[in-house]
């Protein structure tokens, strides 16, 4: 009797198990494996486990990409809510958790600080890039909480703003956030980003406060 090829060597030219052809693929495994089945010589038996784990493999790879594909589609609709939710805030004037400023034209930078103590002083300073400080400013005694602050008249640049408070002859450090104007949306692979007027783009995820 004439030997019947192994079914690896007759399916490697059709079982592809790409996702867009994977239930194809299944469907002519099995429809070989029932005719070697079937025309098998009786005195040299194919090796039915072999087969059924090949099968087994076949269908775990098509779960597998199913997984993959749902994923796709939740990542893609967290995506897209993002971004609407995100367009929502278009010419709002919000604060982010930033100390860091890019300035495309000269103008102010707002924002607050938030005092850890009573302080005698706040001051709140501009340092570029070199760590040179461009500008400070002096909101003298404040209470432990949130204290506004703007310094005018920045030149163009990169900046980190830091703000201190004074107490007892002690320095505190105090976290700093930054306001400014939403003006318009871009979406990346690691999510939203709004564009600040004249401060830059910053990560939908490091808005802490949206004025009224």
């Amino acid at each position: 009797m004439t030997g019947i090829s192994p079914v690896n060597n007759a399916s490697s030219s059709s079982v592809q198990p790409s996702s867009s052809s994977l239930q194809v693929d299944q469907n002519q495994f099995i429809e070989l494996f029932v005719a070697q089945l079937n025309n098998q010589d009786p005195l040299a038996p194919l090796d039915t486990n072999q087969m059924l784990t090949q099968l087994s493999q076949i269908s775990s790879v098509e779960s597998l990409n199913s997984i993959d594909d749902r994923i796709d589609g939740l990542i893609s609709s967290l995506q897209q809510s993002q971004m609407l939710g995100a367009s929502q805030l278009v010419g709002r004037d919000i604060k982010v958790n930033t100390n860091r400023v890019e300035l495309e034209e000269s103008g102010s930078v707002t924002g607050e600080a938030q005092i850890p103590v009573a302080a005698s002083d706040v001051l709140i300073r501009a340092y570029d890039i070199n760590g040179v400080q461009v500008a400070s400013q002096s909101l003298g005694a404040h209470g432990s909480g949130k204290v506004s602050f703007a310094l005018e008249d920045i030149s163009p640049g990169q900046y980190t703003i830091t703000a201190t408070a004074v107490s007892g002859g002690e320095a505190y450090a105090a976290t700093v956030s930054l306001g400014g104007r939403v003006s318009g949306v871009e979406t990346t692979g690691a999510g939203a980003y709004l564009k600040l007027a004249n401060l830059g783009t910053y990560p939908l995820s490091s808005v802490q406060a949206i004025s009224e």
